[in-house]
């Protein structure tokens, strides 16, 4: 019986010459081929750099790293102290690196939108408009200043104002306004349901270092639904609170376009990539934290 080597050098002998191609060629093809793939990674190289850049990820990325270091080592929230505790803040600093936050989230946003290229041509082009220039600086203007206790508590008694407020008055037609745009991404649904779900990683992580006794899988789901009317409560507060006062310089025409805008099909799109996105980069990031925090838990207790 003939190799299977041998059989196909027969076979290819037997083809008639014009048909089989010259080796040249196939060289030359393959040339493209590799050409079009280097091509092809530039241009979605391309893609993902302008995007960045249109919608200030690196700068909404430092604020965000900024945001989650604090929280996580908000006075009173961790129970260390001495070297554990520095060894933690030291893991929490490289956990919650933006250089790595804004890679990560952007690889998963562009595969998100891979097949839907109409979704980022979209959203691109709306960024370059006069009005989503001035919106995007003012939503990363703003998070930067609600980092700020002082700005925060203030943007938090000026929502609870509006909420106070009669119908019809400044303040109260501003926070309908602000409800539309919020509604029209279902905002305080994805947040929800992020919140939960980092959350349940964080947890996840305390437990896959055994820094969390008698808890199985079950029950670590029940504390962590348990949650959800107080991070509801919250997310509400926070997103209410954060675009009345990012949205304080536009006009009631200019908010109006801009809901009328994200409540698009293909803005709506986005939106749902880029809670996606989110959602694998914070899952991830929550579960190193229970990690970090439950090794160092373990250490504290020898």
């Amino acid at each position: 019986m003939a190799s299977a080597s041998g059989f196909q050098y027969d076979f290819i002998k037997s083809i008639e010459p014009d048909l089989i191609m010259p080796s040249s060629l196939f060289h030359t093809a393959r040339l493209v081929l590799s050409s079009l793939v280097i091509l092809l990674s530039l241009a979605r190289f391309a893609a993902a750099e302008d995007l960045s850049r249109a919608y200030l990820l690196p700068e909404l990325f430092e604020i965000m790293a900024a945001e989650g270091r604090s929280s996580v080592l908000a006075e009173g929230a961790v129970p260390l102290e001495g070297r554990a505790l520095a060894d933690f803040e030291r893991d929490v600093a490289r956990i919650y690196d933006r250089h790595t936050m804004h890679d990560a989230f952007l690889d998963s946003l562009m595969a998100e939108m891979a097949a839907t290229p109409e979704v980022l041509r979209d959203a691109l082009e709306f960024a370059q408009t006069d009005l989503g220039k001035r919106v995007l600086r003012l939503e990363v203007s703003a998070r930067d200043a609600l980092l700020d206790d002082e700005v925060d508590e203030i943007a938090r008694l000026a929502l609870h104002e509006a909420r106070e407020a009669q119908p019809g008055t400044v303040a109260a037609d501003r926070l309908e306004m602000v409800r539309e745009r919020v509604e029209a991404n279902d905002l305080v649904e994805l947040n929800v349901s992020l919140g939960l779900n980092t959350s349940f990683a964080y947890y996840q992580g305390m437990m896959a270092e055994n820094a969390v006794n008698g808890l199985d899988a079950e029950q670590l789901l029940f504390l962590v639904w348990a949650q959800e009317p107080e991070i509801r409560a919250d997310i509400e507060d926070w997103i209410e609170s954060y675009f009345m006062m990012a949205y304080k310089p536009l006009n009631d025409d200019e908010l109006a376009a801009y809901i009328a805008y994200v409540s698009t099909p293909l803005a709506q799109a986005f939106n749902r990539a880029m809670f996606r996105a989110f959602e694998s980069l914070f899952n991830g990031i929550s579960l190193d934290v229970g990690r970090a925090l439950g090794r160092r838990l373990n250490v504290e207790d020898i």
